[in-house]
Parts: structure tokens; C-alpha cells; sequence
């Protein structure tokens, strides 16, 4: 089976009954996929974490009840599934307390599930990967930082990731997010992921028990 996406789609998409994941030609541009002439630190920030985003929706609570084939199959053991459960159910909760005032509203955390776990896993994978690249590619030697910005290239991955997500939302389509949408509100993808994320918190120096540093309530599903 073929599953086709127009070239100048600007996003990204897993299917999790053919198990494959697309990235059209409109998602491989800036501010997405930056090129060889710009520090690395901003495509994996970007496009990278799209990469990790699409590679584990396979695993959320939607795609881990797919088999490689596409098929619907329960192939996690039952120990599997509770701990995951569990796991998820932090996520939930976390998510649910964060309250969009453009909506008026809290965000669904168990509606938005499913891309909250994206996105978390996503952050995780491609920050590994940049991480990765700097030792095997460049021996370990940090890339040449940005002229005129005044981060290092950590800080960059994360600022990067970041700056995707940029949004500005009317109060009508803010409730019709909450209401409707898989995904949590921009401001929200961004604070919950970093939040959890414990490198995150080390590039910037995050303080103990700050907005931005969980600590020991951080959410982690992979």
C-alpha cells in the first residue's frame, strides 16, 4: 500500500496502519532543515525533533498497539502495557494542569496524549543524536558557535526546538485547540518537554523546583 502526501505540505505524518513515516518537501526547509551553512545544533533541534516526534508516535498510546506490519496486535506483554499505563498517567496529569489563558481553558492531557509522548520522546532522541554526531563527526569538538547570539550550541538545540512552535492564537481558535486538538497548545509542547528533560535543565542552569525543572516529578514515558 502507497500513502501519498503532496511535496509542499508543510508537516509531517506517521500512519501507524502501514507503519511509515513522511516528511514532504515543504517540512525540509527553514526553519526545519537549516543546511550545512548553519551550526547543526539548529536542524536537530528542529527537524530532528520532527524525526523523533513522528519515530515515536509507533510507540505511543495509539501506535504501540500496531505491529511492524501495520497490523492491530497486542505484542507487548501485559507487564509491558501496565508500566506504560503508568507512566502515561503522569504525563496525563502534568498536562492537565497547564491552563492556556488565550483558550480560557486547561489542556486536555489525555485528548493530547499521544502527541505529548511525541513530543517528549522526540526532544529525547534527536538531542542523543546531535549529542552523537558532535563525538563520532567532530571528535568531540563543539561546532563554531552562532556569531551574534550569545548561546552555546546546546543552548541552541533547545532555542531552535523552541522557536518551531512560535504561534500567536485568537481566543476563538485557542478554545477550538483545546476543545478539537490532538495537539497541546504550542507554548505548552514546548514548557512540557523541556520541563522534563533533564539536559535541558543543564544548559540553562534551570534552578531546583523552577517552572522549567520537574525534578523528581518529571514525566517520562521512553
Amino acid at each position: 500500500m502507497r500513502w501519498f502526501t503532496n511535496p509542499t505540505t508543510v508537516n509531517a505524518f506517521y500512519s501507524s496502519s502501514t507503519n511509515q513515516i513522511r516528511f514532504p518537501a515543504g517540512e525540509l526547509q527553514k526553519p526545519f532543515f537549516w543546511g550545512k551553512e548553519y551550526p547543526r545544533s539548529l536542524s536537530y533541534g528542529a527537524i530532528g525533533v520532527i524525526v523523533g516526534h513522528e519515530l515515536t508516535h509507533g510507540f505511543d498510546n495509539n501506535g504501540r498497539k500496531y505491529d511492524k506490519n501495520g497490523n492491530l496486535d497486542q505484542w507487548w506483554s501485559e507487564s509491558s502495557v501496565t508500566a506504560f499505563n503508568e507512566k502515561t498517567q503522569c504525563m496525563i496529569d502534568q498536562y492537565n494542569g497547564y491552563h492556556w489563558s488565550e483558550a480560557g481553558l486547561h489542556v486536555r492531557g489525555k485528548r493530547t496524549l499521544a502527541e505529548n509522548i511525541a513530543d517528549n520522546g522526540g526532544i529525547r532522541e534527536a538531542f542523543r543524536a546531535y549529542r552523537r554526531w558532535v563525538d563520532e563527526s567532530r571528535g568531540g569538538v563543539e561546532e563554531p558557535l552562532l556569531p551574534g547570539v550569545s548561546l552555546n550550541n546546546n543552548q541552541l538545540f533547545f532555542l531552535s526546538f523552541a522557536h518551531v512552535r512560535c504561534n500567536s492564537y485568537r481566543p476563538e481558535a485557542a478554545r477550538e485547540q483545546i476543545q478539537n486538538g490532538a495537539h497541546s497548545p504550542p507554548k505548552y509542547r514546548v514548557i512540557g518537554a523541556m520541563s522534563n528533560y533533564e539536559e535541558f535543565q543543564k544548559a540553562f542552569g534551570c534552578p531546583d523546583s523552577s517552572v522549567m525543572n520537574r525534578g523528581g516529578q518529571s514525566c517520562r514515558v521512553w
